[in-house]
C-alpha cells in the first residue's frame, strides 16, 4: 500500500466491496472483543484443568489404593505355586539364573525399597504382606532345593524408587 493513499479498510477501492454502515447507535457491533470476557474465560478454562486434574489424581489415588488392598490380601493357591514353578523350571532350561516371581510399586514396603535398593540386611522385613507370601512359598518348596531369593529395585520413574522384583535365583553350574 502507498503511504500517499488513504487506506480503506471497507475495500471500496479498487473494486472490493463498499465499507458496511457502521451499527446503529445503542445495538451490539457485529464483531467485538473483551479483555474482561476473554481474562473470564481464561480463568475458567484453568479452574477447569485444575479441577479435571484434582480429579484425575483422586481416581489414580483410588486405583492405587485398590490395588494396593488386592496385593495386600493376596494368598497363593496350589495352581500359583505350580505355575511359579513351572516359571523356575522354564527359565532353568532357557538358560537363565533367575526368575522374577512378582513385583510391585516400592512404596509398599515399609521403608519405601531403601533396604532393597541398597541391599540392606533385612530387606526382607520390610515386605508387605502380598510379597510375604512369595517370600514363604521360597523358603518352605525352593530354599531347601537350593535355590536362592534376590530383590531389587526395577526402575526409577522419576529418578524416584519404583517397582521391586522379588526373584528365584540359582548358581549357573553346580556347588
Amino acid at each position: 500500500m502507498n503511504a500517499d493513499q488513504p487506506s480503506d479498510a471497507g475495500g471500496a477501492r479498487g473494486g472490493g466491496r463498499p465499507a458496511q454502515p457502521a451499527a446503529a447507535e445503542g445495538s451490539r457491533p457485529l464483531f467485538s472483543l473483551s479483555l474482561d470476557a476473554m481474562y473470564a474465560a481464561r480463568d475458567e478454562r484453568e479452574r477447569r484443568s485444575e479441577a479435571a486434574a484434582v480429579e484425575a489424581a483422586r481416581r489414580e489415588d483410588e486405583h492405587r489404593a485398590g490395588n494396593r488392598g488386592r496385593f495386600e490380601a493376596r494368598g497363593l493357591t496350589d495352581a500359583d505355586r505350580v505355575d511359579m514353578i513351572s516359571k523356575v523350571k522354564a527359565a532353568f532350561e532357557g538358560g537363565q539364573g533367575e526368575v522374577m516371581l512378582v513385583s510391585f510399586p516400592s512404596d509398599y514396603c515399609t521403608d519405601g525399597g531403601r533396604r532393597i535398593n541398597n541391599r540392606l540386611p533385612g530387606w526382607q522385613d520390610t515386605l508387605p504382606a502380598g510379597a510375604r507370601v512369595f517370600l514363604e512359598f521360597w523358603h518352605d518348596a525352593l530354599r531347601p532345593g537350593g535355590f536362592g531369593l534376590g530383590a531389587r529395585i526395577l526402575n526409577f520413574p522419576g529418578g524416584v524408587l519404583g517397582e521391586v522384583g522379588l526373584f528365584v535365583t540359582w548358581p549357573e553350574g553346580r556347588g
